[in-house]
């Protein structure tokens, strides 16, 4: 199989997200590159996945200067979960080692209320190695590592999802509560530059 690097991956979804700003066209275009990511041998450096011991690890991998996306590389340890949360923007997710248990939601009510939302889970799907998921704007979902093995994935975004302020949401209250991820490799005097 020929040799394909983070860096060719992000040289060319750059190309692509500068030529098809569309969120259509970009994750059309992007899901079959990502694919190509995380099934090449090597592609990715071990050291890119850091893990901490505290929380699920997202580490930058690489964002443009002007910001207008991201690329991550996400750890969990095993039994690590994400809150339910948005991104604001499109989201193109590729595992590359281990079991991730993706629950899938929507909003059920009209958005009105800044501080509530009624949430609906509609899927849930165990994604393995070589999976990858694709969500719009409206995207809303939980991740959480159910094997016994940690969990590596790839994760890129339509914006610098470390600096954005996001939405966290708890299905039991309603309540929404806004948040930003930060990046666990970047020291966040530096995300200022």
């Amino acid at each position: 199989m020929e040799s394909f690097s983070i860096d060719v991956f992000t040289t060319e979804a750059e190309g692509m997200i500068r030529s098809y700003p569309s969120e259509t066209d970009a994750l059309r275009r992007l899901k079959p590159l990502m694919e190509r990511l995380i099934t090449t041998p090597g592609s990715v450096p071990k050291e890119a996945f850091a893990p901490r011991k505290d929380r699920f690890a997202n580490n930058l991998v690489y964002r443009p200067a002007d910001r207008i996306f991201s690329v991550m590389a996400g750890n969990w340890s095993p039994g690590q979960t994400t809150p339910i949360h948005d991104h604001l923007t499109w989201a193109v997710v590729g595992v590359c080692e281990g079991e991730e248990r993706e629950s899938i939601y929507r909003r059920r009510d009209d958005g009105s209320n800044p501080r509530r939302a009624r949430l609906e889970l509609v899927g849930e799907r165990i994604n393995k190695k070589g999976h990858v998921t694709v969500l719009g704007r409206a995207g809303i979902h939980r991740i959480d590592n159910v094997s016994i093995a940690s969990s590596l994935s790839i994760h890129m975004y339509g914006l610098d999802i470390g600096t954005a302020e996001r939405h966290s949401y708890d299905p039991v209250t309603g309540e929404v509560s806004k948040f930003v991820s930060g990046h666990c490799n970047v020291l966040r005097d530096e995300e200022s530059d």
